[in-house]
């Protein structure tokens, strides 16, 4: 696939802070990345890892908070690791974008341990689910030889000690996720994600520290809209998603 104006759209973010060029057809970042991305306490000078970034919707609304955070993003897929290092020089932000299968990462990047690692694993599993009819949809979001809890071993493994790993992914599968960690990570907190008041969670963001002891903390929901799914016109998300998804707000953990 080539980068043509047929075939990318460039959308706003953020309030229009960031523009991030994406694939017409394909997967197109979404509000969990810019959740994930309020998830991440970073400050200057801090280095951050992010397993799978895409065009870089993630680390760029980080970015846009932090700009003197060093962010890294590793990529599997060409053409998304491409718009990634176009979404850097257009955004005039600083990153280091690595093509390269996460499990393959680079000798000088296995060298390096980061403050944060960052990721939103591909949610569906593949033997629960039918494959997406675009390849690039379907790699980010089915899972294929990595399974979650390889994910979460890598990105532990990034990790530096009393560094954190930061992830979204969906809450059905929130026991893997802490099985994955083991007795490597601590002071877990778990934050629900409610599309509205009163219903179950669907996805989770989840913080760990590494070499840390404390226990498990599940926190007061972040409800993302204001009220029920009747709901047709007029602005919808609550004052905190709101902060978020248009100011680049960071998440108060």
């Amino acid at each position: 696939m080539k980068i043509t104006s047929d075939n990318i759209t460039v959308d706003d973010f953020l309030g229009g802070k960031i523009s991030l060029h994406q694939p017409r057809h394909g997967y197109r970042a979404n509000i969990d990345s810019v959740l994930l991305a309020s998830a991440v306490n970073a400050t200057a000078g801090t280095h951050v890892l992010e397993l799978g970034c895409g065009v870089g919707a993630v680390i760029y609304c980080l970015k846009a908070r932090v700009p003197d955070a060093t962010v890294t993003g590793v990529e599997v897929q060409k053409i998304y690791a491409e718009l990634a290092i176009v979404n850097a020089e257009k955004n005039n932000f600083e990153a280091t974008i690595v093509h390269s299968c996460i499990s393959a990462i680079p000798n000088q990047y296995k060298k390096s341990k980061f403050h944060f690692v960052i990721l939103n694993p591909p949610y569906r599993k593949n033997s629960a689910s039918f494959p997406s009819k675009n390849i690039g949809r379907d790699i980010s979001t089915r899972e294929s030889d990595l399974k979650l809890d390889d994910w979460i071993n890598i990105a532990v493994t990034r990790c530096s000690i009393n560094g954190q790993v930061v992830l979204i992914h969906e809450a059905e599968r929130l026991y893997e996720i802490l099985k994955a960690f083991g007795a490597t990570m601590g002071d877990i907190c778990i934050l629900p994600l409610l599309s509205y008041k009163n219903l179950k969670a669907k996805r989770v963001l989840i913080r760990a520290t590494k070499g840390r002891k404390g226990g498990i903390s599940i926190l007061s929901p972040l409800i993302i809209h204001k009220v029920d799914r009747q709901h047709t016109g007029g602005e919808n998300y609550t004052k905190k998603t709101k902060k978020i998804l248009s100011e680049g707000a960071a998440l108060n953990w």
